[in-house]
Order: C-alpha cells, then structure tokens, then sequence
C-alpha cells in the first residue's frame, strides 16, 4: 500500500522578524529622544520602549551611541542629497545651506549632545564621523578640489585647512548654542566664498 508522501513544511524566514524588531528600536529611540537626552537616554529604556531584550539591540548596536545615531542620521531629513550645482561656488554654497538647515532646532540639539556624548568615547566619535561628518566632509572636498581645477577657488588653497574653515564656524554655533539662521549662513557664505576666491 503506498503511503502518503508527508506535506513538505514551509519554514517562514526570519529576517522580516528581525528587521521589524530593528524598526521598533529605532523607532523606540526617536521617541525617547523627545523626552530625555542623548546622555540620559539608555539601553535599558530603548529596550523596554520597543518592547525587546537587550540582548536583541546588541546584535544590531555595539553600544548606545551607535543605536542613538542611526535613529537619528538615518531618517530623511538628515540625507545629505544635493542636486548637481552648475558650479563649485554653488555647490560649497548649498551643502553650507543644507547642513545649517540640518542643524537648526531639535535636531541640531540633537546632534550637539551627540558631539558632547562622543568626546570622552573614540569608538562613539569615529562613528559620528562615518556616520554624519565624513559624507559632508567628502562633499565639500570634492567642490573645493574642483574649484582649484576650473579656476574658481585658489589653486594653492590646502583643502583640508579650507574645509576645516567652512566647517568651523557652524559646528562652534551648534556647541555653543547659538542660532544657525538665514542670516549666519547668508554672512558666512559670502565670507567663506570670498576667501576661498583670494
């Protein structure tokens, strides 16, 4: 008598589940976020929010900080997406624009404690840079560098010197608590460009 052949199982994959689970971290963070600080702010707390064990957000995170700054840095606002500029001169000028606008308000409140947080912790600092600075960073050196090659910026400028000028002024505003408004960024624009023309 031949027997039925057994129903094959059908095994669900497991990679939805986790990345749900992730999405609810980083979601549980972002809310947090609106009531505590970036200091206050623990591992324990973001768990319970999302409703998972600690154990989940450390296959994703090596530590708080890395967990906080993908909440923050990836959310669409802080996409450093600029359109094609015609020239250098207007490609220094709007990713000076879109990094002020970027650190205006919450969010620049946000990434000051971020700054503040990582000072002491060299893991937590080089993930700020790779995160959020170093596509900036690598932006304004292609417009520079390019610059010096059509003639519109100084053909000895040192780049990186001219970077950390453009750079800065905003990132002293942002630690110090000072507005990043139109009219900071119209004045530090023009200076900025002027300089980089001597």
């Amino acid at each position: 008598m031949n027997r039925a052949a057994p129903q094959e199982r059908e095994f669900k994959p497991g990679r939805p589940r986790s990345e749900n689970s992730k999405r609810a971290i980083l979601d549980a963070t972002r809310r947090l976020l609106t009531q505590v600080s970036v200091q206050k702010i623990s591992i324990e707390a973001i768990a319970k929010k999302a409703g998972v064990g600690k154990t989940t957000i450390y296959r994703w995170w090596p530590n708080k900080a890395a967990v906080v700054m993908e909440a923050i840095f990836s959310q669409p606002a802080f996409h450093n997406i600029i359109p094609t500029p015609r020239n250098a001169v207007e490609g220094v000028t709007v990713q000076i624009e879109k990094l002020c606008r970027q650190l205006s308000g919450k969010n620049g409140r946000l990434v000051a404690e971020i700054i503040g947080e990582a000072q002491p912790d060299p893991e937590a600092l080089k993930i700020f840079i790779t995160s959020f600075l170093q596509d900036r960073y690598n932006t304004l050196n292609s417009y520079i560098e390019g610059g010096k090659q059509t003639g519109e910026f100084d053909a000895g400028l040192d780049t990186d010197s001219a970077i950390d000028v453009v750079l800065g002024p905003i990132f002293f505003r942002l630690i110090s608590g000072q507005e990043l408004d139109n009219g900071f960024v119209d004045d530090m624009t023009a200076m900025l460009i002027k300089a980089l023309r001597a």
